[in-house]
């Protein structure tokens, strides 16, 4: 696990509003019962995560480059988001949202910032996205089908190899990993963490156990692994910022056993805007993290 200080915040500065601001090209998939990978989409988007009772007045997106182009984030209850849209193919993210430089300009009632600036730029200017994850279930150290979990047993979750993960050189925020559950009706019952809030995952993790009871017998669930590769971070007035190449890949769950509650949705709805494969069911259900 790794922190950043309050000590270090409070040196910044003082603002009550933001707890931190991310900057994200990513791509997701689908994985299937059986194991397989399904590529959705690349993605790019934007958010604002409020401190409890944070209020933001105005903010806005632009490339360094292109000052005039406002990308206008738009409140969503506990933060304020950009979404960028989804493409077939990393060249069509990058030539919508090159790499660069973006400057955040925010208005809060305890903070005027006008050009906080993040880098998203790759080794050698190139979009450098984890390779894809594979999830795999295991109960009783043998591994399990998604539809055949026992409830009753602690499950453990575990994820291929992070290709790229590494720690921050410059001591702010170490690579993440991301793993959310949620019920069939799109309530979250499990979430590793965000940075800047407490504890969260890092890179050096490999699994994560669920314990026995935690889920409920009979039920349908989605989750998804996220790994979230740092570029650029940095803090400017006590807003925490940074920009990452993220990968996140979606994977349904089915627990055995006769179902004590109201029946599921015939389709569950998407975890968040980068789970296409559901956006017909209903709109996308919280934030990306």
């Amino acid at each position: 696990m790794f922190v950043v200080s309050a000590m270090l915040l409070a040196s910044c500065g003082v603002q009550r509003d933001i707890s931190f601001v991310v900057i994200v090209k990513s791509s997701n998939y689908a994985q299937d019962s059986e194991g397989q990978l399904t590529l959705l989409n690349y993605h790019f988007f934007s958010e604002i995560f409020l401190q409890p009772g944070g209020e933001v007045v105005s903010a806005a997106l632009v490339r360094a480059t292109a000052p005039t182009k406002r990308m206008e984030y738009e409140s969503r209850g506990d933060n304020y988001y950009f979404e960028g849209g989804h493409f077939n193919s990393v060249e069509e993210a990058d030539q919508a949202y090159p790499n660069g430089s973006y400057v955040l300009s925010l208005e809060t009632p305890t903070l005027s910032l006008s050009e906080f600036e993040l880098a998203l730029e790759g080794p050698g200017g190139v979009t450098d996205i984890p390779d894809p994850i594979r999830i795999s279930l295991w109960q009783d150290e043998e591994e399990v089908h998604p539809l055949s979990v026992d409830p009753e047993t602690e499950l453990v979750v575990r994820w291929s190899a992070y290709s790229n993960g590494v720690a921050d050189p410059r001591g702010i925020v170490d690579d993440m990993i991301f793993l959310v559950l949620a019920d069939c009706h799109g309530e979250r019952i499990l979430h590793t963490g965000l940075p800047f809030q407490g504890d969260y995952t890092t890179f050096r993790t490999t699994e994560m156990r669920v314990e026995a009871g935690k889920l409920r017998t009979g039920h349908t669930y989605s989750g998804f692994v996220e790994f979230p590769h740092v570029v650029d971070s940095k803090i400017e007035q006590a807003v925490p910022g940074f920009t990452s190449y993220a990968t996140a890949t979606y994977l349904d769950l089915q627990t055995t056993g006769q179902s004590t509650i109201e029946s599921c949705p015939d389709a569950p709805p998407p975890m968040d805007t980068g789970q296409t494969d559901r956006m017909d069911s209903t709109a996308a259900q919280g934030n990306r993290l």
